[in-house]
């Protein structure tokens, strides 16, 4: 059986637990590895689940899903009462809930504008956070070469970016399959061979390290050769739809019409795009498609798009941005469109 530890949710939770409160949530259930970071307090290790009581109490558990679940609400003797769950969890989860005085209802907007909404204090370090992915984005580009070892470029990143300050970074969590890298950087495009730059193939790299546990996020695709039709198509889909994407981000819409925005602007092309927050130190679960979280000053977010092109790859970019009173303003200020390099 598992056993949880619990601590005091420090004042940083205050504004948190309040609006579980104000929602009816007894308890707040933590899933993700940034929501269990966002609550822990720094010096504990991280777990599998992470519960916060409306009362002020986190419980942690490692261990399977069902048994750290179980454990922290044991610990805060959460026996019965509404829980909100940040994540889908699995039907077994929902049912060993259903045999007992909990509820789990979803919780999903509630963490994340928890997640992306930032004192004014907070602004300097995402965007120093930014700065720092930057400094990445050019000890990629400085250096791109056709035949380029993988480990040779992220080496270049990890030099850099160590210099700049960002000791530590955080890893990705999406579209991490064949994909190289380190903590401060995640590459693919490359040839799984031999892991080598190509010249047909577009590199696709995603940068991100963390500035004294702040997470900074920016991402960019470049291709060592002149873009053909199809890449070429991608490309300029992407610049579009991800313009249109950071022009619907205005305080007082929701959220969700940036991903309205880039459908449209993406039309019949393969296209995907995310939004993340990024207080936690590393990026949230991303915004669900029927979120109605509305965008305010203050917000911090990950934008990520990706196009794909037929035969060739896939074009991707991301970018940190902060809303403000007059919209979206990116923080690292990478290209957002397809590099050429020939």
């Amino acid at each position: 059986m598992a056993t949880a530890a619990t601590h005091q949710a420090p004042a940083a939770l205050d504004w948190l637990r309040g609006q579980l409160d104000k929602a009816g949530f007894t308890a707040l259930l933590l899933t993700s590895p940034t929501g269990r970071r966002y609550a822990l307090p720094p010096d504990a290790a991280d777990a599998t689940a992470v519960l916060l009581t409306a009362d002020g109490t986190v419980a942690s558990a490692t261990g399977d899903l069902s048994a750290a679940t179980a454990a922290t609400l044991r610990a805060t003797g959460t026996g019965d009462g509404v829980v909100g769950t940040e994540a889908e969890l699995p039907q077994y989860i929902l049912r060993q809930a259903d045999g007992t005085g909990v509820q789990l209802r979803p919780a999903a907007d509630l963490v994340f504008a928890e997640l992306a909404c930032c004192e004014p204090a907070e602004l300097p370090a995402f965007a120093a956070a930014a700065d720092l992915a930057a400094v990445g984005y050019t000890a990629v580009m400085d250096h791109l070469r056709v035949g380029q070892d993988v480990r040779e470029l992220s080496g270049n990143v990890d030099r850099s970016v160590r210099r700049a300050g960002g000791l530590l970074g955080w890893y990705d969590p999406y579209g991490s399959g064949a994909a190289a890298g380190t903590d401060l950087v995640t590459v693919r495009g490359h040839d799984p061979a031999t892991a080598r730059l190509t010249a047909a193939t577009p590199l696709r790299y995603v940068l991100h390290p963390l500035l004294a546990g702040t997470a900074g996020y920016a991402a960019a695709t470049a291709v060592l050769s002149k873009a053909d039709g199809p890449l070429r198509t991608a490309g300029d889909v992407g610049a579009a739809a991800t313009a249109a994407l950071l022009a619907a981000l205005r305080p007082g819409a929701r959220l969700t019409d940036g991903y309205a925005a880039f459908d449209r602007e993406a039309g019949e092309h393969g296209a995907t795009c995310r939004l993340v927050a990024l207080r936690g130190g590393g990026a949230s679960l991303p915004l669900g498609p029927d979120s109605t979280v509305v965008a305010e000053p203050g917000m911090v977010l990950g934008v990520r798009t990706e196009v794909l092109a037929p035969g060739r790859g896939a074009v991707e970019l991301a970018e940190t941005v902060t809303v403000t009173a007059e919209g979206a303003e990116p923080q690292a200020g990478t290209p957002l469109r397809l590099v050429e390099l020939y």
